[in-house]
């Protein structure tokens, strides 16, 4: 198959410069910008990689030494990555437009209206291709998108499902939230709560590496239904109990809920699984039971691992501009104190979670800077 000008010199940098693999996501590089088979699939596979070792390594390409050096002699130093990638996605946008046309100018079974109709849905579709991933905006274009979201009317996100605490915060887009709480605080009744609450409305997705399915199912009958949990648990259910789960059966199988049930605790894996989920459903909110569960290989300690996750968390929160809530366990240092409200360094292995809040902060500082 055909090829664009511009797919191997980015192939070729990659292979001699794996490091840069993370700037190219960054600046918007996506597996279907490449049409020819083997140069997506060869970029797929550096994805696979990366989002299971959280870093590029040749020697993990399953790819012949011939065709690496073809590549990397195509990976001249004049190869400046970001101007490369805006003229690969210049070059498959021409091409995905020119197609679209062409289909629907020759297509036998549409009148000259409907084709009329269809080419205009065609060149609205070509402002997707305009967006770039880091925006410069001027104060008035701040101010033009700010009353655009105003005057739509609508919560930038979605609600938490408990009206006491739509007080004081909602489950905005773009946005990590965590939840920290001892163990046996009810900490997964809250967070699961939260989920099939929203789901009933939105496209909710629930990561569990905490419990079983069976006990996932047992909590949400027993909240949509009142029947206590303690008899759904030991099979103590009476009759009337009985129907009233029944009863909303149905509702519970309209719920736009998924679980990704984890046995594999690999965050790098679980990534990928929310990932996929989302370009098929969009979600609205995925809540994480819980942090300090997932593995990310590599790290010299715990603390350091945790602040990985965070800030992979919430790169990728504003990656699918959606929301994340994860669950955390404080320490047992909040029991020595008198005062037993947590502070932020009571959560578990906090040193990271704090370091990611910081980073954050002060990136938001420099940009306001």
């Amino acid at each position: 198959m055909a090829e664009l000008r511009n797919e191997k010199p980015i192939l070729g940098k990659l292979i001699v410069f794996p490091n840069m693999l993370e700037s190219a996501i960054e600046n918007g590089l996506k597996e279907k910008y490449f049409i020819n088979r083997e140069n997506r699939s060869l970029y797929k596979q550096m994805l696979d990689i990366y989002e299971k070792h959280g870093v590029l390594e040749r020697s993990f390409l399953n790819l012949k030494s011939d065709k690496q050096i073809e590549l990397g002699e195509l990976s001249d130093k004049v190869v400046y990555m970001p101007t490369a990638i805006k003229a690969l996605r210049e070059e498959y946008k021409n091409l995905y437009l020119d197609k679209k046309i062409n289909d629907a100018l020759v297509a036998d079974s549409i009148d000259t209206d409907g084709k009329r109709k269809q080419i205009l849905s065609i060149l609205e579709e070509a402002g997707e291709f305009e967006q770039e991933n880091n925006k410069i905006l001027s104060p008035r274009g701040l101010i033009n998108e700010w009353w655009e979201n105003l005057e739509r009317r609508e919560l930038d996100g979605i609600r938490t499902g408990y009206s006491e605490l739509d007080k004081y915060i909602f489950f905005e887009k773009a946005s990590l939230i965590t939840i920290g709480a001892r163990p046996a605080m009810g900490k997964t009744a809250l967070g699961l709560n939260m989920a099939y609450k929203n789901s009933i409305n939105h496209n909710v997705m629930y990561v569990n590496l905490e419990m079983s399915t069976r006990q996932i199912t047992n909590r949400i009958l027993a909240s949509m239904s009142g029947v206590p949990l303690w008899k759904i648990k030991h099979k103590k259910i009476e009759d009337t109990e009985i129907q009233e789960i029944i009863k909303n059966l149905e509702k519970f199988e309209k719920l736009n809920l998924s679980i990704l049930d984890c046995s594999d605790t690999n965050f790098h894996t679980i990534i990928q699984g929310i990932k996929r989920v989302h370009e098929k459903n969009n979600l609205n909110l995925i809540v994480i039971d819980y942090l300090t569960l997932m593995q990310a290989r590599g790290f010299s300690n715990k603390n350091l691992e945790v602040e990985y996750m965070a800030n992979r968390l919430k790169a990728l929160s504003k990656e699918l501009n959606t929301c994340i809530v994860v669950l955390a366990q404080l320490s047992r240092e909040v029991e020595k104190r008198a005062d037993k409200r947590p502070i932020l360094s009571d959560l578990r292995d906090s040193g990271g979670i704090e370091q990611a809040r910081k980073r954050n902060r002060d990136k938001w500082k420099n940009k306001k800077g």
